[in-house]
């Protein structure tokens, strides 16, 4: 089991070990907590969070290949350059020679990346949210500009939910502040079918809500991520996920997520 305890402040290995889901539960839910709140830290965050591919590819053949003893000579040459940076351990793992090497390319070329490890599969989970917020990237005020909301189509929708993935609900539960309800459809992702919710949000554009049937039966509580450009607030209960997916600022994303949290519990 991992003994290392992640705790604020947070460092670059810290934030590599959350975007690759090795903090455990209760360390993930304070690091969210904070990304929130602190505006450097969130900015932090997306630096690492972006250019997944190329770094990945740059840093496999560093993570396989290269002999660890001359990587922390080399980590440790960088550390003596860089003003109010230590190295606390005797012993450095592969994960802190990444985050902090790649941390130097960041402060000095602007350039961000993302620590994901190239070997870790991604769940069907996780492809669902990324196919899902890619979709809803594509959206602007004029898709939904001229859908048919009345309330007979949007209970027709909501039949087709109930039917399709088992799930009912009706528009009282789904009322949100500062945003109309628009549309109610099914799609598909292979065979597995998505109910999207949407919404009109006065200030922020499209905001959908994306339900899928999830295996894992356990309820979670709510877990935030960047996509595309996307804010996503998601979360699985009693053999679903949802996933809110917007514009919107994190803090009133979060919010939104938290009533329908309830309101569909």
């Amino acid at each position: 089991m991992n003994s290392i305890r992640f705790l604020p402040p947070y460092s670059d290995e810290s934030i590599v070990a959350w975007l690759d889901g090795e903090m455990n539960e209760n360390e993930a839910q304070r690091f969210a907590a904070e990304l929130e709140q602190n505006e450097q830290l969130a900015r932090r965050t997306d630096a690492l969070r972006h250019h997944q591919a190329d770094f990945e590819e740059a840093f496999a053949p560093l993570l396989e290949k290269a002999p660890k003893a001359r990587l922390e000579q080399h980590l440790a040459g960088l550390l003596a350059r860089q003003p109010g940076v230590t190295h606390r351990q005797t012993g450095v793992s592969r994960r802190s020679l990444i985050a902090a090497s790649l941390s130097f390319l960041v402060i000095g070329s602007g350039l961000g990346y993302f620590g994901r490890s190239v070997t870790k599969p991604r769940s069907e989970s996780e492809k669902i949210r990324e196919l899902e917020a890619q979709y809803m990237s594509l959206y602007s005020a004029e898709t939904l500009l001229d859908v048919d909301s009345s309330l007979p189509v949007l209970q027709q929708g909501l039949a087709r939910v109930a039917q399709d993935i088992g799930l009912r609900t009706n528009e009282q539960q789904l009322a949100l502040q500062g945003a109309e309800l628009k549309m109610v459809r099914i799609l598909r992702y292979d065979s597995t079918s998505i109910a999207q919710i949407a919404w009109m949000h006065a200030d922020y554009g499209p905001m959908a809500l994306c339900i899928s049937p999830e295996k894992h039966p356990d309820s979670t509580l709510l877990n935030l991520e960047q996509r595309h450009d996307m804010h996503l607030v998601w979360w699985h209960h009693r053999g679903y996920q949802f996933v809110l997916i917007g514009r919107n600022p994190v803090s009133q994303l979060k919010q939104n997520a938290q009533t329908l949290q309830t309101a569909l519990a």
